[in-house]
């Protein structure tokens, strides 16, 4: 994995545990033009994050998840 996936999963799991991984996992395949989570860099993060947000706002609380995007946007 790059610095950049290692430091998003570390943040995205304090959110959302175990599940973290798979939903990082999606929303990259689908989001960014089928590109692999492990892959991402951090001219990723912006878009990743407005993707993190949206989805992990169905199983999370609204400012949860638009805190969990910030701080994925942030590394960026």
């Amino acid at each position: 994995m790059s610095k950049t996936s290692d430091a998003v999963l570390e943040i995205a799991v304090e959110y959302l545990g175990p599940a973290a991984i798979t939903l990082l996992e999606r929303q990259t395949k689908f989001h960014l033009n089928g590109l692999n989570f492990p892959d991402i860099g951090p001219e990723h993060c912006t878009e990743l994050a407005k993707w993190v947000g949206l989805a992990s706002a169905m199983f999370i609380e609204q400012d949860l998840a638009q805190e969990l995007a910030d701080k994925i946007g942030r590394l960026g």
